[in-house]
């Protein structure tokens, strides 16, 4: 028994002198930073926007430059907040913010935070008598109506803005209004703008509306001189007649008389404008046939037949997936009733071929169509 446990106390004193074996150690690992994504949230402004916006807009043609508001106060419709950030690694590193105040529907002010821009108020002075709202500014809201749901490509509006006598000049109302609908939905867009704008009224229920009137499309833009005749129906002021060249003035307090003359000139140059705008809507929308339609029983092409021509037209048109044609600098010419000319900048785009030409038209009444009888194209 004793030696046994001399045994056992050898053997633990042996064990003392051995330690456990060391652990190797770990490297260590290096700490994640979790990616974040640039963040952009609300309205963008682009100095193209900002350039475009004016006092005086109506909220159409507001929202049509600017676009939807990311905050509108449904309790004040007067006021829209356009407001933009972008946000990277966390940080807020670009910041707009653009207030617009309304006056019914018409801008009133612009704040950017940095100046604010804010259209004249006229206060009426105290009277005991009623205030009387100005007819003038009536007509003129009537007018920039007009030329914003133009710009907004609403039709239903822009043609309920006339007179349901309103007759057009050398086609009928329907073959008008069918003209009017089309020409309005075929572009992307549409921008109206008019410049100095003169109203004369004859009386409680007639004025007339002169201005200089801007127009641009994507496949077509001009700038031309145009009188409206207003008439007052239901409390609402509507286009009577239209004419397009130098504006008529009228005397106070007296009808307005247009020379028979110039009203004829001026319609005939409207006419000789639709057709050369037609002319180029067809021929940018691929449609041959309405494109040689425009052209004359009388019409010869340089150096070929007019069925060799006429085939070729057809092949050159179909071929292309895509044709743009721009109208501009259009200048027309009346030489009587039934002749014009027309000269302008054509420019001419497709998917194999692009090229700007300066191109002269002789026209010609038919019936109630101008048609072309001559084209001449120089660089």
């Amino acid at each position: 028994m004793r030696i046994k446990l001399v045994l056992l106390s050898v053997l633990l004193a042996s064990c003392s002198d051995f330690s456990a074996p060391s652990m190797p150690t770990m490297p260590s690992v290096p700490s994640l930073t979790p990616y974040k994504m640039d963040i952009r949230q609300g309205n963008y402004i682009t100095p193209e926007m900002r350039e475009k916006l004016k006092l005086g807009m109506p909220k159409s043609q507001v929202r049509y430059v600017m676009g939807t508001p990311m905050i509108a106060d449904a309790f004040h419709g007067n006021r829209w907040d356009y407001v933009y950030r972008l946000e990277r690694q966390g940080q807020i590193i670009e910041k707009q913010r653009l207030t617009l105040m309304f006056e019914g529907d018409y801008l009133l002010s612009i704040d950017d935070g940095k100046t604010v821009q804010t259209a004249p108020i006229v206060v009426a002075a105290p009277t005991p008598a009623p205030v009387k709202v100005d007819p003038e500014v009536d007509v003129l809201k009537s007018v920039q109506g007009w030329a914003a749901v133009w710009s907004a490509k609403n039709v239903n509006d822009y043609l309920a803005a006339y007179t349901p006598d309103f007759k057009p000049q050398g086609m009928s109302r329907a073959a008008w209004e069918k003209q009017r609908s089309e020409r309005i939905a075929k572009p992307k867009a549409i921008e109206v703008t008019l410049d100095d704008i003169n109203i004369s009224l004859e009386d409680d229920t007639h004025a007339t509306a002169s201005f200089t009137q801007n127009y641009r499309a994507d496949v077509y833009h001009d700038q031309v001189e145009k009188t409206l005749q207003l008439v007052k129906q239901s409390d609402r002021w509507l286009i009577a007649t239209e004419q397009v060249g130098k504006a008529v003035k009228a005397k106070a307090n007296k009808p307005v008389k247009a020379d028979k003359a110039a009203d004829a000139s001026s319609a005939g140059q409207q006419a000789v404008q639709d057709a050369v705008k037609h002319w180029a809507d067809v021929w940018s929308a691929r449609d041959a046939d309405s494109y040689l339609a425009s052209y004359g029983a009388s019409f010869k092409p340089n150096g070929m037949s007019k069925a060799d021509w006429e085939k070729q037209r057809k092949e050159r048109i179909g071929k292309a997936s895509a044709i743009a044609v721009d109208v501009s600098d259009l200048n027309i010419k009346l030489r009587d009733e039934r002749h014009a000319s027309a000269t302008f900048k054509q420019g001419y785009r497709s998917d194999f071929h692009q090229d700007s030409v300066r191109k002269t038209l002789q026209l010609e009444k038919v019936g109630d169509a101008w048609l072309i009888v001559s084209e001449q194209a120089a660089k």
